[in-house]
């Protein structure tokens, strides 16, 4: 009995080391901040899958030691980033991986990036948006959802909030085999968007 569970503890030590470590994927930002000593790192936890599972730390090298911007825990199901300017300033901001659905359909979290004040914004309601994709003619974000009917919808940054003009476009053909004017919709549902937003200047 004891050489078995002697055998079984053996057998557990690398899964229990695995748990108790930490992976660190740490980005360095030169290229992409030009060259300001910014960089980007998630420290993963394996033990938290379901929940918030990486620390997210936006920091710059000042005099050879790193001073924290931002920190804050999230979760991240592959824990990819991208850098995407996502506020028509020119600088790219930080998205940090959220989750995939079934069908591949990618969420975000949104930080916007102020080199000027050294700070992060983050962007509340970001994560609900599926496949995000930044217009910057309009100062708009769209997306193209796969689905059983592919789908559109319109949003905008304003403040710290994602507002959701409250559109669906959908693509393909109705329930009769008509076919549901993908193009034409979305030109005219950017243009009714577009007309209201001048409107409330």
């Amino acid at each position: 009995m004891k050489k078995r569970l002697l055998l079984i503890l053996i057998l557990l030590l690398p899964t229990l080391f695995v748990a108790q470590n930490k992976e660190v994927i740490r980005i360095n930002c030169d290229s992409i901040f030009n060259k300001k000593g910014y960089s980007v790192s998630l420290k993963f936890d394996p033990k938290e899958q379901r929940t918030l599972n990486v620390l997210f730390t936006f920091s710059k090298k000042i005099n050879g030691k790193e001073k924290i911007i931002h920190q804050e825990k999230l979760h991240s199901q592959f824990q990819n980033v991208e850098f995407i300017d996502f506020n028509g300033d020119g600088i790219k901001d930080i998205l940090v991986e959220n989750t995939s659905d079934v069908r591949s359909n990618l969420t975000y979290h949104l930080f916007i990036v102020d080199l000027k004040n050294q700070k992060l914004r983050k962007i509340e309601g970001f994560e609900e948006i599926k496949n995000p994709n930044y217009l910057k003619k309009y100062d708009l974000i769209d997306c193209l959802v796969m689905s059983g009917k592919n789908w559109t919808s319109f949003y905008k940054i304003e403040g710290n909030r994602i507002k959701d003009f409250g559109y669906v476009i959908e693509d393909g053909e109705d329930d009769h085999g008509k076919d549901l004017e993908y193009d034409k919709n979305y030109e005219l549902t950017l243009a009714k968007i577009l007309k209201s937003e001048k409107e409330k200047k």
